[in-house]
């Protein structure tokens, strides 16, 4: 393993019924005003607006409301979160919500400090020097922004999707109660479901060597979502599958699963698919059915060995040799994102041909990209032609 240091400041509070405890943590640290961020009306109709605002009304918290964050967060959404903040002070930010949430929350948090537009964090024009505390509440499990310090956000005027980066970020305290998660829809579960392999397979793939121990517990996350993906499927109120699905979301991406690798993962397929986002406002989770397997059938004849250990691992793959034994993995993976309704083709999203141009050239705007194989623009162009 290589030298590495891995810090996860971010208190979580996890299980049914842990919801109305937001409001004793902030309590605890004397936050008497809030900025309450959320989406649509999913916190309404399974009641957890009310338990938030309830807990934050009998512990003396006021709090200002902004809702309509959506899917693939926009920078103009988290302008308006920062103006509400200079215009009227508030003590910390409180999102309810899934990913999207709790990433603009953390843009928002580091904008309100900051004396230019927020843009420039995301731009690297310059440094986050700090930012509001952050105590959230998680709805619906994927991205596991409820415990990193990672903010992604969409700006459509500059044709990018990016991310900000700071120990700032991290939530102070992650509420976490899978029961409520019940009641999102089949497609965002399968979606986030995808996504939660993906951060894995990022780590798993990315070619680093004596990290084994790491790379066991990445396969046993893996094989999990195998599980519990079908199993919410068929039963969306199963409490033990939901719950080892929430967790696994917030363990694939908290950091642990990067310790002694060198680099954080590979995250090709996630900056290929954040161009679809992008461009057609494609779900995350959907990005990444289309073109994990894409990336993965474009490097692994040169980079066997990970998806070897992958395929035998994951899916009990033996006989042939590593070639043989890695393209048969990116079979059974691909295999299974289509038994589980996820697209696995630009087709299925009804992209053109004639987009793909289009597509590689915004993508092209990060490279090279790529742990496993450093990704050229004529490599990224190759991509997206086999995953159409």
């Amino acid at each position: 393993m290589k030298n590495f240091m891995w810090w996860n400041p971010t208190i979580v509070i996890f299980g049914h019924g842990t919801i109305p405890q937001i409001a004793d943590q902030l309590s605890a640290v004397k936050v008497k005003s809030v900025l309450l961020l959320y989406g649509g009306k999913a916190i309404f109709k399974n009641g957890v607006y009310t338990q938030v605002t309830d807990a934050l009304t009998k512990n003396n918290i006021a709090f200002a409301e902004l809702g309509g964050v959506k899917s693939n967060p926009r920078i103009e959404k988290v302008r308006e979160g920062i103006a509400r903040i200079k215009a009227s002070a508030v003590d910390a930010i409180v999102p309810v919500g899934g990913g999207s949430v709790f990433d603009s929350a953390k843009a928002i948090a580091a904008g309100a400090v900051y004396k230019g537009d927020v843009w420039d964090l995301f731009e690297g024009k310059a440094e986050i020097e700090g930012a509001l505390p952050i105590y959230g509440v998680l709805t619906a499990s994927a991205t596991a922004s409820e415990v990193n310090n990672i903010g992604v956000v969409s700006n459509p005027e500059k044709d990018k999707k990016t991310s900000i980066v700071s120990s700032y970020l991290f939530p102070r305290v992650s509420i976490i109660d899978p029961s409520v998660q019940a009641s999102i829809s089949e497609s965002q579960m399968v979606n986030g479901g995808i996504d939660i392999m993906a951060h894995t397979l990022e780590r798993l793939l990315d070619g680093a060597e004596g990290v084994e121990f790491i790379d066991e517990q990445g396969y046993a996350l893996i094989r999990t979502m195998l599980q519990t993906i079908p199993a919410l499927r068929e039963d969306p109120t199963d409490y033990d599958a939901r719950s080892q699905y929430a967790w696994a979301a917030s363990l694939a991406h908290n950091g642990s699963l990067s310790c002694g690798r060198g680099e954080r993962g590979d995250f090709s397929s996630h900056k290929l698919g954040h161009s679809l986002s992008l461009m057609f406002d494609t779900p995350h989770g959907v990005s990444l059915s289309v073109m994990m397997p894409a990336w993965a059938r474009y490097v692994y004849e040169d980079h066997p060995k990970p998806f070897a250990r992958f395929a035998e691992a994951v899916f009990g793959i033996e006989g042939g040799d590593e070639v043989d034994r890695a393209a048969a993995g990116i079979e059974e993976l691909e295999a299974f994102f289509r038994s589980q309704g996820a697209p696995t083709t630009l087709r299925e999203l009804e992209i053109q041909e004639s987009d793909i141009e289009r597509i590689a050239a915004n993508a092209s705007v990060f490279a090279p990209f790529g742990v496993l194989k450093s990704l050229n623009t004529e490599d990224i162009l190759e991509i997206y032609k086999i995953a159409y």
